[in-house]
């Protein structure tokens, strides 16, 4: 048993293991098979569970952690936000959906009784976790020291305010592909997707369960508010934007990743899947 600080209360006593994403949203879709954790030009190696850092947080720390774990995770398989949550169904309800015309199944998702400042806390904790952490998977997420700690406190504290210090907005694959994990990342999106020439803005990239999340690092008040609820947390309602799994940077990124892998070291890919 390792004697620490708990990078969240702030108090010192016995590390515990904390997953950084949910265990619940990271499992095999086989009980019990090895995962194959693979990289931009490194071997794939063999993991037997997801992410966890035993050097985060005390017990009192991974308690507060763990409660938002248990409604996070329920809100959204009730929501049929995450494949996990799609049971027998196709998919998410048609009639929450507006589809875009001739677009093979993009458009948004109205989602109404969501405690929207709830899910924020539960989202901002999973971003303080892969922050906070010094897993190498997690090296993406960097942020300013004061940044950090203020984001830390507001997830110790249960305060989801204010809405513009890394405000979160949700995409939902809304057909199911081949389950796997997929480290964040830090990159960029447009600040208008109708507007090829509108700009962009940096964002940490977090997928789970066929679910990504965007924090957006630079968020501004009055961007905030107008974007209502597109925004977690933003309106009553919840708007997210929905595309199928087919065509997707999701599946293309995943896809080259096993090409790559499969084709510099199938013997190791192969011992792995051996179990």
């Amino acid at each position: 048993m390792v004697i620490g600080i708990c990078k969240l209360t702030g108090e010192t006593g016995p590390l515990v293991k904390s997953h950084i994403i949910p265990k619940a949203l990271t499992s095999p879709d086989e009980k019990g098979r090895p995962f194959a954790q693979a990289g931009r030009d490194y071997p794939p190696r063999k993991r037997r569970d997801s992410w966890y850092d035993a050097e985060l947080v005390t017990r009192i720390g991974e308690d507060i952690l763990a409660e938002y774990d248990s409604w996070g995770i329920e809100v959204l398989r009730r929501n049929r936000l995450v494949w996990s949550g799609f049971g027998t169904s196709d998919g998410p309800p048609e009639d929450d959906m507006l589809l875009l015309p001739g677009s093979d199944g993009a458009g948004v998702r109205k989602i109404a009784g969501i405690d929207g400042s709830r899910l924020r806390l539960f989202l901002l904790s999973i971003l303080w976790r892969a922050a906070a952490s010094s897993l190498p998977e997690f090296k993406a997420v960097r942020m300013l020291p004061a940044e950090l700690r203020r984001l830390g406190r507001m997830v110790r504290d249960g305060r989801h305010e204010p809405a513009h210090f890394f405000p979160v907005s949700l995409t939902q694959l809304t057909t199911r592909g081949q389950v796997h994990n997929h480290a964040p990342i830090a990159q960029r999106k447009l600040r208008d997707p109708t507007k090829p020439d509108g700009g962009s803005i940096p964002i940490f990239r977090f997928y789970f369960d066929g679910l990504i999340a965007h924090f957006h690092r630079k968020g501004r008040a009055r961007d905030v508010a107008a974007l209502g609820p597109l925004i977690v947390g933003g309106a009553d309602n919840l708007a997210v934007v929905v595309r199928p799994y087919d065509g997707s940077w999701q599946e293309a990124n995943l896809l080259a990743l096993i090409s790559e892998a499969e084709s510099r070291w199938p013997e190791r890919l192969e011992k792995i899947y051996r179990g």
